[in-house]
């Protein structure tokens, strides 16, 4: 069985200049984002599982197995099988080939220059003794 990459070794191989090294990396961690448990176990409506012989799983369901852990009890073998993270290998290869970059300049927003002519508006002044003698002569 090959060395186990971490995530922090993967990313360093996606930016090195071997492109042998960076396609295997690339088909590696597309083996993991594309794995489904179902690949690996089977089971059926009485929750009877069923684990597929080592020689009958598909190379992407060898791919995506982390851990096998198989521990008998007295009502049969009890498994436990771990998978590598789906999500942090999808978000690798998706940042790898620049779909996680968001292009800042879609975002902005346009600027437009609005020059607002209102109408024109004309007040009438009149001195306060005026409105004092009107509103005497009312009375």
């Amino acid at each position: 069985m090959a060395k186990s990459l971490s995530l922090k070794e993967a990313k360093a191989i996606l930016k090195s200049p071997n492109e042998a090294k960076r396609e295997a990396v690339e088909q590696e961690l597309a083996a993991i984002g594309a794995s489904e448990l179902t690949d690996i176990l089977s089971w059926d409506s009485n929750g009877h599982t069923t684990m597929l012989a080592s020689d009958a799983l598909t190379e992407r369901a060898r791919r995506s197995i982390k851990k096998i852990k198989v521990t008998p009890t007295q009502y049969g073998n009890q498994l436990e099988v771990e998978m590598y993270d789906k999500i942090a290998a999808l978000r690798l290869l998706a940042k790898h080939y620049g779909m996680l970059n968001v292009d800042t300049s879609q975002n902005r927003p346009s600027v437009l220059g609005i020059n607002i002519k209102g109408p024109e508006t004309v007040y009438d002044v009149r001195e306060k003794q005026d409105d004092d003698e009107e509103t005497e002569q009312k009375d």
